[in-house]
Parts: structure tokens; C-alpha cells; sequence
């Protein structure tokens, strides 16, 4: 199987295995739930942005055109919406919808699909839609509609930020599409183009949202774009942004992942990493970026995502490293 296939193989994996609800009385549970308080969820703002593109992306649509907006689209901001590739654990997740605080969801804004003899394609773009709940006081109508109405400062500098990341995912997927068609439309040689989308952290302070990017032109390249937005602030926020600026994050953490990297290619031979060459030290990892993909695990570690090449030969893939908050929790920003 060509790696290609293998990550389109492990993507398809994810997208199965979310979709098998395997505590029905959990489903059960949080469909009452959301049942109950159907009103609250009724009105998700849909960014004026995100309303623009939908309606010049329909308008555009022709018979030829195989870059669509989905029929699911059109209910983005209605109440039962599935969050896709969630992991295994969707049903417990969703079952926890806080009363208080920011919903993210994630909706397939729109998709591309193509297939030849050379070349294939299978695109999901993704947009991130955000609500502000409200918490059920016992108010009059009147004066709840008064204060769901009033937003607040924080809540309009998060959608800001919201529509500035959905900006950059449509400019991010809209040039490898085009680069795509360029290549399939002169029919020269072979090409392939994977874009998926998955929430891997989603807690109470982080929001945070992965790209998985495949290309393949006679070889493949994996890479990852990964969006974290505070909840708290209302940002996006880069690597850089978490540290405090004389805590030497940078030099730790690299040199924790160099450890980590030495023990994985003792444990096996088949394993390399850029680190420790001697033959050719060029090679060798010269450490974090202040900018470098990551996002948080359920327990709080840190995971920080490398793209293919980045650390290690090729035949590696792309490398993700854990590490654990009692690693860096005392170089936090406050």
C-alpha cells in the first residue's frame, strides 16, 4: 500500500470509527439535552464573510463545476449539527455541552472531487461557526432576549478571530486546489490531493483545529496546518504566545524532543531522526519554531505536529511528540 493510500486509509478509519455511536444511551441522553434547549442554539451568527462566500460560491456553481457546496451547508447554523471527526469519544463529549460558555462547530464548507487516470482529489473545506450560550436564568423573554442580543467585547473579538482563520483556510485550500487543476488540466504526469479536517482539542480555555494535507506527484508529502484560538481572549494563538518570553521554552522543550527521538531509534533501528549526525550535522533538527504546529491532548500535554521531512527522512512521515505538562506548565504565561 503507497503512503498515500495509507493515510487516506487511516483518515477514512477516523471518519468510521467517530461515526459508530457505541454508548446508545448516551446519544439518547444528549439528544434530550439538546432537545430541551433547542431555542438557545436556534441562532447561531454566521460571520457576514463566511454569508458572502456562501452566496457567491452558489451563484457561481455551473454543470462543469465540481467544486460544490454541499446540501449540509445551508444548515450550518441549525441545531443538530454533527461535529465531524471528533475521535472515538464524540458521544461523551457532546453528552458534556457546557450550559455556559463558546460552542465551536465545524461544518464541510464546501468539498472538491476529482478523479482521472492521472490524477484524483478528495477535498473537504472546513469553517468554524461559534455561539456565545447563554446561561437560562429563569428571566422574562423579554429581558433574556435583551442580553442574548447584547454581546460583549470578548465574544466580538472571538468571532473576529474566527473569521480570520476561516479566511485562511479558504486562501490555504483554494491555492492547492488551483495548483491541482493546473497540473490535472496539462495531464503531464500523475497527482494526487487530500485535505481533511479534525478537532483535536476542544476544552475549556482551547479551541483547536488540524488540517491533514497529502499532496502526491510521483511522491507524496504529508503536512499539517493546526488553528488554536483562546476561548478566554478571543485570539489565535502560536506557540509563542503560551510562553513566557525569558522562560527558555524553546531550548527545553527541543531538547525534550531530542530525547525522545534518541530513545525511539534505540528502541528500533528502522527509526531515524535528524538529530545526533555527525556524517552530515547539516541535517541534524535545530529545534522549535516559535510558530511550530501543536495543540493540547485531553490530559494537557503538549503535542507538537512536524510535517513530513521536517525531523526525519521521508520514509518517517509525519512525526507528532507528546510532552507532559509537568515538562513545561512553569514557563506558562499567566
Amino acid at each position: 500500500m503507497s503512503r498515500k493510500e495509507r493515510v487516506y486509509q487511516n483518515m477514512k478509519n477516523v471518519k468510521e470509527h467517530t461515526m459508530v455511536a457505541e454508548e446508545t444511551k448516551d446519544f439518547t441522553e444528549l439528544e434530550n439535552r439538546i432537545m430541551a434547549g433547542r431555542e438557545s442554539y436556534r441562532n447561531i451568527p454566521v460571520p457576514e464573510e463566511m454569508e458572502r462566500r456562501i452566496r457567491e460560491a452558489t451563484a457561481g456553481q455551473g454543470a462543469g463545476n465540481r467544486f460544490r457546496i454541499p446540501a449540509a451547508v445551508a444548515a450550518a447554523v441549525a441545531l443538530l449539527i454533527v461535529l465531524p471527526n471528533t475521535g472515538a469519544d464524540i458521544a461523551h463529549a457532546m453528552g458534556n455541552l457546557p450550559v455556559v460558555g463558546k460552542l465551536f462547530q465545524v461544518v464541510t464548507f464546501r468539498d472538491y472531487q476529482y478523479e482521472s487516470e492521472r490524477f484524483d482529489a478528495n477535498v473537504e473545506i472546513p469553517q468554524i461557526v461559534v455561539e456565545d450560550v447563554k446561561e437560562n436564568t429563569g428571566e422574562t423573554a423579554e429581558s433574556t432576549e435583551t442580553v442574548q442580543g447584547e454581546q460583549t467585547e470578548e465574544f466580538r473579538k472571538l468571532q473576529e478571530t474566527v473569521e480570520q482563520v476561516n479566511f485562511d483556510i479558504d486562501t490555504v485550500t483554494d491555492q492547492l486546489v488551483e495548483e491541482f487543476k493546473e497540473s490535472a488540466e496539462l495531464g503531464e504526469s500523475y497527482g494526487s490531493l487530500e485535505i481533511h479536517h479534525e478537532i483535536v482539542t476542544d476544552n475549556e480555555r482551547y479551541f483547536t483545529l488540524k488540517l491533514s494535507i497529502y499532496r502526491g506527484a510521483g511522491s507524496g508529502m504529508e503536512s499539517y496546518k493546526l488553528y488554536t484560538i483562546d476561548k478566554q481572549s478571543g485570539r489565535q494563538v502560536q506557540l509563542k504566545d503560551l510562553f513566557r518570553e525569558d522562560s527558555g521554552y524553546l531550548d527545553i522543550i527541543s531538547e525534550e524532543i531530542r530525547d525522545q527521538m534518541r530513545a525511539l531509534m534505540a528502541e528500533d533501528e528502522m527509526k531515524a531522526y535528524w538529530v545526533d549526525q555527525t556524517d552530515i550535522p547539516e541535517l541534524n533538527w535545530e529545534g522549535l519554531k516559535e510558530d511550530q504546529n501543536y495543540y493540547f491532548d485531553a490530559d494537557g500535554n503538549l503535542v507538537l505536529v512536524f510535517d513530513e521531512y521536517e525531523v526525519a527522512p521521508g520514509y518517517m512521515g509525519a512525526q507528532e511528540f507528546t510532552v507532559e505538562k509537568a515538562v513545561f506548565e512553569g514557563m506558562l504565561n499567566g
